[in-house]
């Protein structure tokens, strides 16, 4: 990318979306596009074709999505599976359709692997077995979304790539308990529970384990991919080690200094037991790769007067 390419961010007001923003404005890019849904509705095919034919943009960012945690899977997945699938598929035929030099890079999920898997796990086990179902609505349209852009890719000669981060979180996140996912969700937690002096009830045994990614580190890695990467073949975006949920929650405890007793409440689902990712695809590609820590990303946030706001509100 050209310092004066005409970047469009689909998805460039959300948590990674904005990351990919701050972090385009430090590397000096300066003709960025972020559109609102009521500026681009992308479940709407013509409205995204209009956009698209308007622009002409030379990179596409598609980190659009309807995304939740555990609870909002659970409650509406077909809303999960079909708003995002329409959403991707929209983008590519625009693309075919109406600015078939664009090069698009469409984020996914490492939410598309099987339920059961090697540790870690690499691109290779991508619709290698069953899928978790707490959130298979949304991992089926985000492995269709990687299917229609290799297919696009091969009929239509549009050029795509794409990428599949682990969880993530960072500034700009979502706090809200139904819908947000794991870390957001323990942070908010924990501070309500800071600041009312109460308890904490977190959901299932705390046993199973995550990575977790900090927003700016992933966007880091997907501005070096626009630049650096070709392939059709998807590349994984994590930190290669991951912790229990109950070391995350020790780690926030800890981080806040709070005495409050947490206590887990075993009738609720723990998800998938461990999603830890091999990211040996993406250190070939960007062997200077280093996120940094939970414990570093967690401070990034609570260092920060507005996101602690946002939090709290």
């Amino acid at each position: 990318m050209e310092k004066n390419s005409k970047i469009l961010q689909f998805g460039g007001n959300g948590l990674l979306g904005s990351a990919i923003n701050r972090i385009l404005i430090k590397k000096g890019y300066e003709n960025v596009l972020t559109p609102r849904s009521s500026e681009v509705d992308l479940l709407h095919k013509q409205e995204v074709e209009n956009y698209l034919e308007k622009e002409k943009p030379d990179y596409i960012f598609m980190t659009a999505g309807l995304v939740g945690g555990i609870l909002a899977n659970k409650t509406k997945p077909a809303d999960f599976l079909y708003q995002n699938s329409i959403m991707i598929l929209n983008v590519v035929e625009g693309i075919k359709n109406k600015s078939l030099n664009s090069k698009i890079l469409y984020v996914g999920s490492t939410c598309i692997y099987p339920k059961e898997n090697p540790q870690p796990i690499n691109e290779e086990r991508f619709q290698a077995g069953k899928l978790e179902e707490t959130n298979k609505g949304y991992a089926v349209a985000k492995g269709m979304g990687i299917v229609a852009c290799q297919l696009y890719r091969e009929q239509y000669k549009i050029y795509a790539i794409s990428a599949m981060p682990t969880n993530l979180y960072g500034l700009n996140d979502n706090y809200d308990l139904e819908k947000g996912h794991m870390i957001p969700s323990l942070i908010k937690k924990f501070l309500l529970a800071k600041e009312k002096k109460e308890k904490i009830i977190l959901w299932g045994t705390g046993n199973s384990r995550r990575e977790a990614l900090y927003s700016e580190d992933c966007a880091d890695a997907l501005i070096y991919l626009m630049n650096n990467y070709s392939s059709e073949k998807i590349v994984n975006i994590g930190t290669g080690f991951d912790y229990s949920i109950k070391e995350f929650s020790e780690i926030i405890k800890k981080e806040m200094g709070l005495e409050s007793k947490i206590e887990w409440d075993l009738s609720k689902p723990d998800g998938t037991f461990e999603k830890r990712t091999d990211i040996q695809r993406l250190k070939s590609i960007y062997p200077e790769f280093n996120p940094r820590t939970f414990k570093e990303g967690l401070k990034e946030i609570l260092n920060n007067p507005e996101e602690i706001k946002r939090i709290l509100n």
